[in-house]
């Protein structure tokens, strides 16, 4: 279950990721004119970057044949300090139709160069800190802010316009997947990352983007304030790629019914955004902090406490 539930800490990442380019990203940037779109979206993601805190509602499904899994995430974020709470309902239905349901609740804060993560299920809350270095808490000048739009958008193969409606606009992004792989590298290289295990997640993430192939997703934006409304991604054939790379370098006996499961298998994730700026400041109850029991990441010391 925890396995299951630091993949949907994954999942939110990624959303934000789809947002917000990290601050120390190492990216060198063009100046040369941007297509109209692209042009538009750098407008949006110069509004989104101003953005201190928002609501967000994810939503995930996952159907195979082995049955079916959704998500329900309702959370909070604010940039500073960096906090996060999250409301997450988890509905399992299995290939014998049997129903689960599994209800939880998550904060995370950024101390110093650590992520602090509460997780409560079954009434019982468990702590764990993450290493993750300053860079989350660096404060970008104008100049940065701007050089961080243009590598998100460099990291974008294709801006297209999908739809209008008097009040949104729907627009069709690619990703490319070999830049984002360069970029995963180049930051890394400038951390100077010690960290094996980091490091070879690191590798293996870098090995699926290359495999996934461009990937795409759809922006919702509000016409009159020029903020992300929706995301809407389907990440079926991305993994089924992915996957199919990883395949190819382990060959496993049962390689057919693996690729029979992945064939049936899809996933897809919506999030919707609102509250830009009207969010209360994040707060751990003490209760939480005094109670949580701390687990350490698996084969890694506790980190010291600040």
């Amino acid at each position: 279950m925890i396995g299951f539930l630091r993949k949907i800490n994954w999942g939110v990442a990624l959303v934000w990721g789809l947002l917000f380019v990290a601050a120390n990203s190492s990216f060198a940037f063009a100046s040369e004119k941007l297509p109209p779109e692209k042009a538009y979206l750098n407008d949006v993601y110069k509004n989104m970057m101003d953005v201190k805190n928002l609501h967000y509602d994810m939503a995930i499904k996952v159907e195979t044949p082995m049955g079916e899994v959704q998500a329900e995430i309702n959370g909070e974020v604010q940039e500073k300090p960096l906090s996060l709470k999250h409301d997450i309902s988890i509905y399992f239905r299995d290939i014998h139709n049997k129903e689960n349901t599994v209800t939880l609740k998550q904060f995370i804060e950024q101390n110093k160069g650590n992520l602090v993560m509460y997780l409560s299920s079954n009434g019982t809350w468990i702590k764990q800190i993450v290493p993750v270095g300053p860079s989350l808490s660096k404060k970008l000048s104008a100049d940065e802010k701007v050089a961080e739009r243009m590598n998100m958008l460099q990291m974008m193969k294709s801006v297209k316009l999908k739809k209008e409606t008097p009040s949104y606009k729907y627009l069709e992004i690619t990703l490319d997947t070999i830049q984002i792989s360069d970029a995963l590298d180049a930051d890394a290289k400038l951390n100077n990352a010690q960290d094996k295990d980091m490091a070879s997640v690191l590798a293996l993430g870098r090995l699926g983007l290359l495999a996934a192939g461009d990937i795409k997703y759809t922006l919702k934006v509000d016409k009159a304030t020029k903020l992300v409304k929706e995301i809407d991604i389907d990440l079926t054939e991305p993994i089924r790629k992915g996957a199919g790379l990883f395949l190819d370098i382990t060959n496993p006996k049962d390689r057919t019914t693996i690729e029979d499961f992945l064939k049936k298998s899809t996933l897809n994730m919506q999030v919707a955004y609102s509250q830009y700026n009207q969010v209360s400041p994040i707060e751990i109850p003490q209760d939480v902090r005094d109670n949580a029991k701390e687990v350490k990441p698996a084969g890694k010391a506790i980190p010291k406490k600040s």
